[in-house]
């Protein structure tokens, strides 16, 4: 009868098969840590599951303390495990999430209260063992959430808490398993590459980064040393999403080269090999599934409307607040795990190793401490400690070699340890960095989905590319947050028609001015995007002189239109002159217009760049890029510098200068952009500059301006005398871009 009622409570079946499965489970919780620790992530299976599984919990639990050997480490943990299985047999009327994760809360915080007063005695374990209770009850609001979308025999059917829940319980998977290790190979670490790899399949480079980070996280939550390797997860997730459309050997290829060139930044180690070898288990496991098994089963949204604006909205604020939340989370973990560790202290390490096996340990420490220790601490600040070196207090010790050598072997140790915390730090500030520029990447994607769908003229578009016999995937369009119609068409191959001629067929349908911006590709598809014409138009015009002849310039230079209502204009100086300076600057040049029309920000796009930058070669290489961006709706006009020069602005009568204290892209990790919005208007004159114009030219240039006439004249008036009134040894490449908006007739 008991039975019967909790099944009935539940609503789920009860079979044997499940029961194995929470059994084993239990035991791969019950043998994970958390940060160095004993992990409670068994209470909170046993609190989100029915009451006769979390016998099984309780069950399997028992069997691997007992199997370990080791019951007193585990006392608060078994204590609460107790209590709450205890706690979900007597109050067996509610099931929800919210109940589950309040008595696990309060059984795992109870427990830790009374260990860490009578057992530790020490308030500082006790407020970690609440942190514990708390990370415990929101581990079984995510578990049970999401053993409810396990249970369904429906569609999977996500909405912002599934979703969050989902990510949880699967970085939670990470690091379980990353407890199990065989020989030198990490269980988790291959599990999570290979889940990683399935979602860069599947969801592209969207779920290869977000999947990268979390299986980054759940690694390093696990273990910092295991997690300092994989921290280059998330970019090389990112790189293998596109290369989606092509064989998982492709996709595989890609993650594994990406991921070895991150290795090489924090420099090559036996950690490094270690990732590699699991990151090629973990490979291979992905391209032995099946290509079916990979794409089965459907992912819908509740509250789904047509175009789907709703559901990109809601999901990539989703993940970028995922994102935000589990980077606190491990921020904080680690400093409390910080204050509760030892700092390592000489003096007691060779006492410890040396004295503790001495018979005179109780006549040196006990009887004579004060004198001893003294002695020892004489010792610790000798530059090379040594028998004869030895101070007069510990003439009668018998070990006087031993002591010696081991304080030198101590002060290696801690050395040791001092390079290797650092480089933990770095590894940690760049894993964060990497998580912060993926929460700016789909906040910024968020952000550009606020837009109004049309659903009239969706169906119009596509009877009109129906009609001329152009086969295309999806087709939309839609009202951006500034009433500008503007239609997307996404197809394999390119019409044979031209975009001009296409824009206006699509003016006479829509009956309204469309233009046509540079199509865009990824893959084998391409993105045709078609926009009505915008208030302002751009006139714009560059000039550029090679620092040496026959040689090309290090500078590169752009200017392209988004399609969704802004110009941009930039310059990229790479470092030097000559083929490398050309190089770099071309790479950060044909990137960054890559990524802005893809429809990444220009913040998210520069801390990309600088990290692509730092992981290309060892070899030292930067290059500074400025860029200017106009709203050709407001003429709202925005700098963004990463070393670059002065910005002049030409305004009826007078000529102004904006420069910014910042960092070209390459040098540093965490670099920043200089920003700044600037009043400008139809008639103002934009100049940009590369390093090779003297500061000394900005009178002329002014005087030029101030003058008037053709904006290509100036141009080329500028970069000449630039030139000729280089005072430097070997001049540098010279640039000189220049740029107008005029309002449409």
């Amino acid at each position: 009868m008991l039975k019967e009622m909790v099944l009935e409570k539940s609503g789920r079946s009860f079979n044997v098969p499940a029961m194995i499965i929470t059994l084993g489970s239990s035991m791969l919780l019950a043998y994970s840590t958390f940060g160095g620790v004993p992990s409670p992530l068994n209470c909170a299976l046993a609190a989100a599951v029915p009451p006769a599984y979390s016998l099984a919990v309780l069950a399997g639990s028992m069997i691997t303390y007992f199997a370990s050997g080791g019951l007193g480490d585990f006392a608060m943990v078994m204590c609460a495990l107790l209590l709450i299985t205890v706690g979900k047999w007597i109050i067996r009327d509610e099931d929800s999430a919210v109940f589950s994760a309040g008595v696990a809360a309060i059984c795992m915080g109870f427990s830790g209260i009374i260990f860490g007063l009578l057992i530790d005695k020490s308030m500082s374990a006790v407020l970690i063992n609440i942190l514990l209770a708390a990370v415990t009850g929101l581990s079984v609001y995510f578990i049970h959430n999401a053993s409810i979308l396990i249970y369904a025999d429906k569609p999977l059917k996500l909405d912002r808490r599934a979703e969050m829940s989902v990510a949880v319980v699967y970085m939670l998977a990470v690091t379980a398993l990353c407890s199990l290790n065989v020989s030198v190979i990490n269980v988790g670490r291959i599990v999570g590459i290979a889940v990683l790899l399935c979602a860069a399949k599947r969801f592209r480079h969207s779920g290869g980064v977000i999947f990268g980070v979390l299986t980054t996280a759940g690694i390093f939550l696990n273990s910092a040393q295991l997690g300092i390797p994989a921290a280059f997860l998330g970019i090389a997730g990112f790189a293998a999403g596109f290369a989606a459309d092509y064989s998982k050997v492709s996709v595989a290829a890609v993650f594994l080269t990406v991921n070895f060139c991150g290795q090489l930044i924090t420099g090559m180690n036996d950690a490094s090999f270690f990732l590699q070898a699991d990151a090629v288990l973990g490979s291979i496991a992905f391209m032995l599934i099946p290509e079916k098994a990979l794409m089965f089963g459907q992912v819908i949204r509740e509250n789904e409307e047509d175009g789907g604006e709703q559901l990109v909205k809601a999901r990539m604020d989703f993940v970028a607040g995922t994102l935000v939340d589990v980077r606190r989370n491990m921020e904080d973990i680690i400093k409390c795990l910080e204050k509760n560790t030892v700092p390592f202290n000489t003096v007691n390490e060779v006492s410890e190793r040396v004295c503790s096996k001495c018979r005179n340990k109780t006549l040196c420490w006990e009887t004579n401490y004060e004198k001893t220790n003294a002695c020892f601490l004489k010792l610790e600040k000798q530059s090379s400690p040594g028998v004869d070196s030895f101070p007069g207090g510990l003439d009668h010790c018998s070990r006087k070699f031993e002591i010696a050598e081991n304080f030198m072997r101590c002060r290696k140790e801690d050395a040791i340890n001092k390079m290797l915390s650092a480089r933990l730090n770095e590894s940690r500030n760049f894993l964060f960095s990497q998580m912060e520029t993926t929460e700016g990447i789909l906040s910024s994607l968020s952000d550009k989905m606020n837009f109004s769908y049309s659903k009239s003229l969706t169906q119009a578009l596509c009877g009109l590319l129906e009609c001329m016999e152009i086969p295309f995937t999806t087709a939309i369009a839609y009202f951006n947050r500034s009433d500008r119609l503007i239609a997307e068409i996404y197809v394999k191959e390119l019409p044979e028609i031209s975009m001009e001629e296409l824009a206006e067929i699509l003016s006479e349908e829509f009956h309204t001015s469309m233009e046509a911006s540079e199509p865009v590709s990824c893959g084998s598809e391409t993105r045709l995007r078609f926009n009505r014409k915008t208030r302002y138009c751009v006139d714009f015009s560059a000039a550029q002189k090679s620092a040496r002849e026959n040689q090309p310039s290090g500078d590169s230079w752009g200017f392209f239109e988004d399609g969704l209502g802004y110009a941009y204009i930039f310059i990229s100086d790479g470092m030097g002159s000559g083929k490398q300076a050309a190089l770099d600057s071309a790479i950060v040049s044909k990137l960054f217009r890559r990524l802005i029309k893809s429809g990444i920000d220009c913040g998210c796009a520069v801390k990309m760049l600088n990290s692509i930058m730092l992981t290309k070669s060892g070899e030292e290489s930067f290059a500074t890029l400025d860029i200017a961006r106009i709203d050709l709706e407001t003429c709202e006009l925005t700098l963004f510098k990463s070393g670059a020069s002065s910005t002049l602005i030409k305004y009826d009568d007078s000529v102004m200068m904006f420069n910014s204290p910042s960092n070209p892209i390459g040098i540093i990790q965490d670099t920043q952009l200089f920003t700044r919005t600037c009043n400008f208007e139809a008639g103002n004159i934009l100049v940009m500059l590369s390093d090779g114009v003297d500061e000394s030219l900005y009178l002329y240039i002014k005087e030029q301006l101030l003058k008037g006439g053709e904006l290509k004249e100036i141009t080329e008036n500028v970069c000449s005398s630039a030139g000729k009134n280089s005072k430097a040894a070997l001049r540098d490449d010279i640039t000189v871009a220049m740029l107008a908006v005029k309002e449409r007739v």
